[in-house]
């Protein structure tokens, strides 16, 4: 579901400037699980522009996946994992120069391409991994600033309409205790 051909996108003249590749959105078409992450991280742009692929956090959000089941593979270091049920993505498509984070400006350009990833996919639950995700999410689908932080949000969720908001710390960030309540989670959000 390609929104743009690689290369095309200068919204953004620092992240285009920087990148190597747009970094899309893959996965399950038909998801229920849709999980949105703050930005690519550098490894993530190499070699094929998968998000959750290629670093740490990408392996802890695959070994997730493997957990619930939404995953054919056993390695969570597969760098083209097959899925089934779930959709990752970031709000952001390219990765920031120095690996910092993204500006809010940075944000609101990649958000039509996000906000057209829900409308084609239309997801019963959407996971955000840290705060940038929580903002963008809070602020799309529930019309207001996040309560608190990410932090004092993990695994809390919250209805917006026909879908489920569940906020979670960034796997970079995240303890195993608190990969573990994602775990737990979620495997209660899409058993219903």
């Amino acid at each position: 579901m390609p929104l743009f051909p690689d290369g095309e996108c200068t919204r953004c003249p620092a992240l285009a400037a920087n990148r190597q590749r747009i970094v899309r959105g893959y996965g399950d078409p038909q998801a229920r699980l849709m999980i949105v992450g703050e930005a690519p991280g550098y490894l993530e742009a190499r070699p094929d522009g998968r998000a959750f692929t290629g670093d740490r956090s990408g392996r802890r959000v695959q070994k997730l996946l493997i957990a619930l089941g939404m995953s054919e593979e056993t390695d969570p270091a597969v760098e083209t994992p097959r899925l089934r049920g779930v959709w990752l993505t970031n709000v952001v498509r390219c990765n920031p120069p120095g690996n910092r984070n993204p500006t809010p400006a940075e944000v609101a350009n990649c958000a039509l391409f996000l906000c057209a990833e829900m409308e084609a996919i239309k997801p019963k639950v959407v996971a955000t991994l840290g705060n940038f995700a929580a903002r963008w999410a809070f602020g799309e689908l529930l019309g207001q600033e996040p309560p608190a932080g990410v932090r004092a949000l993990h695994g809390q969720t919250w209805r917006a309409g026909d879908v489920t908001l569940l906020c979670l710390v960034h796997p970079a960030r995240a303890s195993n205790a608190q990969i573990a309540v994602a775990e737990q989670v979620l495997r209660s959000l899409l058993a219903g």
